[in-house]
């Protein structure tokens, strides 16, 4: 009877390995494969600064604010920006150099090596997300 007991004991024990193994290993396969992505709601300014809702960078990289121009179209220069590990990332504040009048239009871009011409994409769809000053 005690072989019966033990023998299921480390039947039991070997099920559950393996099914950690697999959600770990599952997870890090959806982890490698996760899109960036990043959501900006607009909003009223925290003194000089900005607040990302959301972004997940899959690479280390820098999450930049761009502004407007007179067009609309968004600015060559950030007009701030933050270092991000790979990862997930919530409520991230943005310093800007220069406060933005209330209604202006924003672009929060999540970028590779800190240029614009290196923007994380999702199915070619650079990862940015427009939002206004209230």
């Amino acid at each position: 009877m005690t072989k019966f007991i033990t023998s299921r004991c480390h039947s039991a024990c070997a099920l559950g390995i393996a099914f950690v193994s697999t959600l770990l290993t599952g997870t890090a396969a959806f982890a490698a494969g996760t899109p960036p992505s990043i959501i900006a709601m607009s909003q009223k300014l925290k003194g000089d600064s900005v607040s990302i809702t959301y972004a997940y960078m899959p690479k280390a990289g820098t999450l930049a604010i761009y502004s407007s121009t007179k067009s609309g179209t968004m600015s060559a220069k950030p007009v701030g920006h933050v270092a991000l590990p790979a990862g997930d990332h919530r409520d991230i504040s943005v310093d800007l150099k220069s406060k933005p009048a209330s209604g202006t239009k924003l672009w929060a871009v999540l970028e590779k090596s800190g240029s614009k011409s290196s923007v994380f994409k999702d199915q070619g769809t650079p990862a940015e997300q427009s939002f206004k000053v209230l």
